[in-house]
């Protein structure tokens, strides 16, 4: 009798998911990922107990396959993680152990629509647009808590007003408001949780389109080609090695503006841009943090340190590529 009841759950869930979402066949993924020797222990971690006195049988489904997708996606069977730049290995640490007992508390009072919200993070959403991801970027940062870090999170929802996630660094801002965006999911955002370094976001976004190559000296009259709206830019100075890889993210504005959180600072008569974030900050001031002449520190006749030009004078390498989120590779 347990194994039937077991079974049925599973069919039950996996069924529910791809009536749900039919384009995604989030149910199908997830069979293809869950080993069968896994899936009766997997099973019977979505039994809901009391929780059948809170709702119908559609609302029960609905927590379940939540439940099934936060135990797949965010588990080493699907996670995965960068460690030292290089190392690509299974994530074990977005599953929390408490994992299901605080979605329960989170959803266990909403309505099925609402659960299904929460499902629809681990599906990007049809006709989503660059222009959306302008939207999201322009709304302002995530929301910047350090409890919302993405990576893991039971609570995301497809209904929520702004951007989740800590907006401590410029790619965390640029991952959220894809993920607000809808042209990315969960899924896409586990494939690697802790990205660091070329290797890894070349995996994610691909190498995308040089528009400032780093042979090219980046001088005060020189001008930035245009970038649509809704492109990823990517900006970093090569003569910082692979450390300093990872250098400024962004998204643009279409109009030679940007919206990015963790900016340089900015502080001109026509331009003021802080380091928390900006929605039209200008992508050549944020690009001449990169380019011009190389410096470095000297003490002064004050004695303090002063950033001044190398000398015999040299241009940085610096580079700028966009990308288009619409055509990042294994977008799911």
């Amino acid at each position: 009798m347990a194994d039937k009841l077991w079974t049925t759950r599973w069919t039950d869930t996996i069924n529910y998911l791809n009536k749900k979402f039919p384009i995604d066949r989030l149910g199908d993924h997830i069979s293809s990922l869950v080993p069968n020797a896994s899936q009766k222990g997997i099973a019977e971690q979505l039994a809901l107990g009391t929780f059948h006195a809170r709702g119908s049988d559609d609302k029960r489904h609905a927590m379940r396959s939540l439940l099934l997708c936060q135990r797949v996606y965010y588990s080493d069977l699907w996670a995965k993680r960068t460690w030292d730049l290089a190392t690509y290995v299974n994530d074990t640490m977005s599953l929390k152990p408490t994992w299901k007992k605080d979605s329960l508390s989170h959803w266990g009072n909403q309505p099925e629509q609402s659960i299904v919200q929460g499902i629809a993070m681990f599906a990007p959403v049809a006709g989503a647009t660059r222009q959306d991801l302008v939207n999201a970027a322009k709304a302002g940062p995530p929301n910047g808590e350090k409890k919302d870090f993405l990576p893991g999170n039971l609570t995301l929802s497809r209904s929520d007003l702004t951007a989740k996630g800590a907006a401590d660094t410029c790619y965390n801002g640029v991952t959220a408001w894809l993920l607000k965006s809808g042209i990315v999911s969960m899924r896409w955002f586990m494939r690697d949780s802790a990205p660091n370094g070329k290797n890894a976001c070349d995996r994610l976004f691909g190498t995308g389109e040089v528009v400032w190559p780093a042979d090219q000296p980046f001088k005060d009259d020189s001008v930035l080609p245009a970038i649509p709206a809704g492109y990823i830019v990517h900006m970093w100075l090569e003569d910082s090695g692979a450390g300093g890889w990872n250098g400024h993210w962004v998204i643009s504005n279409g109009d030679g503006t940007i919206c990015g959180v963790n900016n340089g600072e900015v502080k001109k008569t026509d331009e003021t841009v802080i380091k928390k974030y900006t929605n039209s900050g200008k992508l050549r001031s944020q690009f001449e943090g990169y380019g011009g002449l190389l410096t470095t520190q000297v003490l002064n006749d004050r004695g303090f340190l002063e950033e001044v030009p190398i000398d015999p004078p040299k241009y940085g390498k610096a580079c700028l590529v966009k990308f288009d989120p619409l055509t990042l590779p294994n977008i799911l």
